[in-house]
């Protein structure tokens, strides 16, 4: 998947185009249980600044986290989703 072509990535504000390419390139160096902690932090961070992922970009999200990921992790990231959801 490249998401740099997405139209939901394209139609973003940059500042969170930043934060999505600084999402996918952790998660491709990542485990899923190193890389939830960071993105928790991220959206703290965007809550401070009185910003937050919408639905559509939140699905961006998890479709480029779930990219990276072997088919266990995948796995085990379905089930987490399925909690945020």
């Amino acid at each position: 998947m490249n998401f740099y072509e997405d139209p939901r990535f394209c139609r973003l504000d940059q500042r969170k185009q930043k934060i999505l390419i600084e999402i996918a390139e952790k998660s491709s160096r990542y485990s899923m249980e190193e890389l939830l902690p960071q993105i928790l932090q991220i959206n703290q961070e965007l809550n401070r600044r009185n910003m937050n992922f919408t639905k559509e970009e939140s699905a961006l999200l998890m479709d480029i986290i779930e990219e990276s990921l072997s088919p266990a992790e995948k796995q085990k990231f379905n089930m987490v989703k399925g909690f945020l959801s």
